[in-house]
Formats: C-alpha cells, structure tokens, sequence
C-alpha cells in the first residue's frame, strides 16, 4: 500500500516537520505548524520509500553513493 503522494499535512497543508527528541528507531514525526502527528519517522519513510527511490533515480543518486557533509 502507498500513502499519498503529498507530504502536505493532512491537518492544516504545511510541509513543515518537526523531530522532537526521541529513541533511535521510535521518533515520531509532528507537523511544525499543528502538530499533527504523522507517526512513526520508519513508518513514515517506508510510506513514502517509492517517491524517494524516483527522486534519488532522477538525480542519479544512491543509498550507498558517497555524500558531502
């Protein structure tokens, strides 16, 4: 099943997320502008691993391709 493809908060529209403080592996995503909350940040990237792995091919990149920090 695939959510949505909008990252829209269903709530109020915004795009903006907020990452409170958490446990690695049970963080917890929460609109910055209503704080709904989105669930779970795995959950939330496995909704939406189809739209990252179509962007990560448009712009030729890869998990394992190397990153500038």
């Amino acid at each position: 099943m695939q959510a949505p493809s909008s990252p829209d908060c269903p709530e109020c529209g915004s795009r903006a997320k907020r990452f409170p403080p958490g446990r690695e592996g049970q963080y917890h995503v929460f609109c910055a502008a209503c704080d709904h909350d989105f669930g779970r940040y795995d959950r939330l990237v496995a909704d939406y691993r189809h739209l990252l792995d179509d962007l990560e091919a448009h712009l030729g990149t890869s998990d394992n391709a190397h990153r500038d920090v």
